[in-house]
């Protein structure tokens, strides 16, 4: 007998309430909800094949709301849970960043301050049994479901280390692991300070507080903040990131809508001081959502320079709505705007979600509608037409050549790396893990090191470009040494080696003769 399709009634009246936009009366939508769910319930009595009823109701939801806009989405149960987990800022487990690495499990680098690094477990462990059970064949995923687990319950795992041997056997009580979202702060020079951030997590803010405090400390007096390919996040936490840099009472974003409470204005903090450093936003065509919404604050209210590409363009607001069987649908409830009026959100009618997306990595996103014209605070132009324009523009496009992105794809830098440490790993943490700084100065890769790379490749498939090879050696090495710094410390060393060579980086922080004048003239003028 066929399973009958039953469906979540408030599942279903979330979707229609939303496709027919509340305007109808209560009994319209009662009739829209009967309709659906008779032909849902036809085509699982009638159909030819046997048909996942749960699967069809999905289906049935996702096409409602992709009728909308491209940002109104509905989302599985586990892909909520660990959609949950990234904007809560932590989870329960052993705190290891892990990967399959030539067929073995293996511990990337320890999360600083997790159990496995209070523990004692070192970037490139190889992990050999879970709870005494064999790790061969198994999969990324399948690692992170067995390591992680509820605070204080416990989990043994073997590990073999380079240089030692027999197994050496750890057991980890499990707790809460942070999930950053900044992943490099650090000084370019003695008065620049750099701060980068992935996304908008319940403790961004407090991050983004911690890092400047340590920054400030260290003779901080101008900040280059980086969100290129930040997708966004939590609206709150954007509002009290710009909040530090703003005196009170000047407005952040608005939202517009049309169901009440929808419309909204978001204003800085009274404070007896605030932030007044030169700043240099710096953003590309991954910058979305809550980045867009700090980078165009920073803009209009002149607090610094924009510098970068033009940003995604992301500017409807979604309420979550929790569905009862663990799913949940996003639907658009308003748009954001800066505080000049620009409508953040890029035009997306009459667009696949294919184009809609394709678009923003193509070069003629950064064209600027000289059409759509706004004033700062100050009277500065800035222009609208989707997205946040930049004062300054950056190209962020790879320069790397196709030989270069062959050896990527192959994994040829991964597996010349793991090779390397293999053999000098032990040694070089025992030399430089008290002097990363020294290790920055001092550490490189030689031309023998660069040969086996590229005769790594050759195993592949990959013939020597020696050419190529000449033009993207110092990427090269940059990237390998970055990796190592992830192995003998943290994300953080490995972040700072890498942008500390960032082509993008270094141009950015020649704006900053025009934040300070901005910032100047902001303060002679209030």
């Amino acid at each position: 007998m066929k399973r009958k399709i039953w469906i979540p009634m408030l599942a279903l009246l979330a979707v229609v309430l939303v496709v027919t936009g509340f305007t109808n009366t209560a009994q319209n939508a009662y009739k829209n909800i009967v309709k659906l769910n008779t032909v849902l319930d036809l085509i699982s009595k009638t159909y030819v094949e046997e048909v996942d009823g749960e699967k069809l109701v999905d289906d049935a939801i996702i096409g409602a709301l992709k009728s909308l806009d491209p940002h109104s989405v509905y989302i599985p149960p586990k892909e909520l849970k660990q959609v949950k987990e990234e904007f809560k800022g932590n989870f329960e487990g052993i705190g290891s960043q892990i990967d399959v690495i030539n067929g073995q499990l293996t511990i990337v680098t320890p999360i600083p301050g997790s159990p496995s690094e209070r523990i004692g477990i070192q970037g490139g462990d190889k992990v050999m049994m879970i709870n005494s059970v064999t790790t061969k064949g198994i999969t990324t995923d399948e690692a992170v479901s067995k390591l992680r687990g509820p605070k204080g319950t416990l989990v043994h795992i073997s590990i073999q280390r380079t240089g030692i041997e027999g197994l050496l056997e750890f057991d980890i009580i499990r707790d809460k692991i942070p999930v950053y979202s900044v992943d490099a702060k650090f000084m370019l020079d003695e008065n620049t300070g750099y701060i980068r951030f992935v996304r908008f997590a319940e403790t961004t803010s407090d991050e983004i507080e911690q890092a400047l405090k340590e920054l400030e400390s260290k003779g901080m007096k101008q900040l280059v903040l980086d969100m290129r390919n930040n997708g966004g996040g939590i609206l709150e936490e954007a509002k009290m990131i710009v909040d530090k840099f703003l005196p009170g009472g000047k407005m952040i974003v608005y939202m517009k809508g049309r169901i009440p409470g929808s419309t909204q204005e978001f204003y800085s903090s009274d404070k007896k001081s605030y932030r007044s450093y030169p700043i240099v936003v710096l953003i590309n065509r991954g910058s979305a959502s809550a980045s867009e919404i700090v980078a165009g604050a920073i803009q209009d209210l002149d607090r610094g320079v924009v510098v970068g590409e033009r940003s995604f363009g992301k500017g409807l607001v979604q309420n979550q709505f929790d569905l009862n069987d663990g799913s949940a649908v996003r639907i658009t409830i308003a748009r954001y705007y800066t505080p000049s009026g620009r409508l953040i959100q890029r035009p997306y009618d009459n667009k696949s979600l294919e184009d809609y997306y394709g678009e923003a990595r193509l070069n003629d996103t950064l064209h600027t509608d000289t059409s759509k014209v706004f004033s700062t605070s100050m009277g500065r132009k800035v222009f609208g037409g989707g997205g946040i324009v930049p004062d300054y523009f950056i190209t962020d496009n790879d320069t790397v050549t196709a030989y270069y992105i062959k050896l990527w794809g192959k994994g040829v830098f991964r597996d010349f790396t793991n090779n390397y440490l293999e053999k000098n790993g032990p040694a070089l943490r025992d030399q430089y893990k008290s002097n990363f700084m020294q290790f920055g100065k001092s550490f490189d890769l030689t031309e023998l090191d660069i040969q086996e790379m590229v005769n790594l490749g050759v195993q592949k498939g990959i013939q020597i470009d020696q050419k190529s090879v000449d033009t993207d050696k110092d990427l090269m090495k940059n990237l390998v040494k970055a990796e190592i710094a992830r192995y003998i410390w943290s994300s953080f060393e490995a972040s700072q080696v890498r942008f500390q060579n960032d082509p993008a980086l270094k141009q950015a922080v020649t704006y900053f003769p025009q934040a300070r004048e901005i910032t100047e003239t902001r303060v002679k003028t209030k």
